[in-house]
């Protein structure tokens, strides 16, 4: 498979469309399933799975899905190192991010880096889950990324800021007068819990109390479950940095005995990573330092 076509089958991966993949690369529908009808052919295996949800991979697609990956960082790792023996500051870096820092702290790290830094290209990718983010990372899925709580790979990773972790509540419950939020009191109320609570510190809190989540609603979206608490639905618990102009009715409370976690920046090896990716960390580490 060459270059382009690692594209297509990755950006048709990630989509699950071929028009969303035809758009996103320039290409019209119909060469997005030429190209892949043509590496399907060649390779003698059905990468992908069509029906009227969209495109998925087959079982063999999936089994390939690694090694393919690999093909793309190899080859972003070779332009960066050939820019590096250029002696040119350009080039990549991929950066893995979580919302409430990329709302709070990314566009202030990027209009810095960027000012000074122009020809260097930085790709953002989402990724709430900080196991999968240091996966991410582990792997060269990318180049650096920003993490919370304990770092359970061997990466090298440098802390940024200890943040609280607040009990979200509505401004009529019966707490809402009060100072702080009684640890005891964990699993009196109805609770908004969210996705990778096990990841992100806050089922910690849980486990370290003994205390048994009275769960009423699941959710994925940050801002609809802070709306649901707005309402009385129950209580949550986020971040400091989350909950900055949030656009609710709603009383932030610390716990009694107050609950934290730490984000931080790392990258796989700082001896082997790119002149871009120990800069653009370089630059997030001072900015976190002047701003936060």
């Amino acid at each position: 498979m060459d270059l382009s076509t690692v594209e297509v089958f990755l950006k048709v991966t990630e989509t699950g469309s071929f028009r969303k993949a035809a758009e996103e690369l320039g290409y019209t529908q119909a060469g997005i399933s030429y190209i892949v009808k043509t590496i399907e052919e060649d390779l003698g295996l059905t990468l992908f799975i069509r029906d009227r949800k969209g495109v998925r991979l087959s079982p063999e697609g999936d089994a390939l899905l690694p090694e393919i990956k690999q093909i793309e960082i190899d080859n972003r790792r070779l332009r960066e190192k050939i820019n590096e023996l250029r002696g040119l500051e350009s080039g990549t870096v991929r950066v893995q991010i979580f919302d409430s820092m990329s709302i709070h702290w990314i566009p202030g790290i990027l209009k810095k880096f960027k000012d000074d830094y122009p020809q260097i290209t930085v790709e953002l990718i989402s990724e709430e889950n900080s196991a999968k983010a240091e996966e991410m990372v582990m792997t060269g899925e990318v180049d650096c990324g920003f993490f919370l709580t304990d770092i359970v790979n061997s990466l090298d990773v440098f802390p940024l800021k200890e943040e609280s972790l607040l009990a979200v509540i509505s401004t009529d419950h019966e707490l809402a007068n009060s100072d702080t939020f009684p640890i005891s009191k964990l699993s009196d109320y109805p609770y908004i819990s969210m996705r990778f609570e096990s990841t992100t510190g806050i089922d910690y809190i849980f486990d370290r109390y003994k205390a048994v989540k009275n769960t009423a609603y699941n959710m994925d979206n940050d801002h609809a479950a802070m709306a649901m608490a707005s309402m009385g639905l129950g209580f949550c618990i986020f971040p400091e940095l989350l909950l900055i102009d949030a656009p609710y009715e709603i009383r932030c409370l610390p716990f009694d005995k107050p609950q934290s976690r730490t984000i931080s920046i790392g990258t796989r090896s700082m001896d082997t990573a790119s002149k871009a990716c120990l800069k653009f960390i370089e630059y997030a580490r001072e900015w976190v330092k002047e701003n936060a």
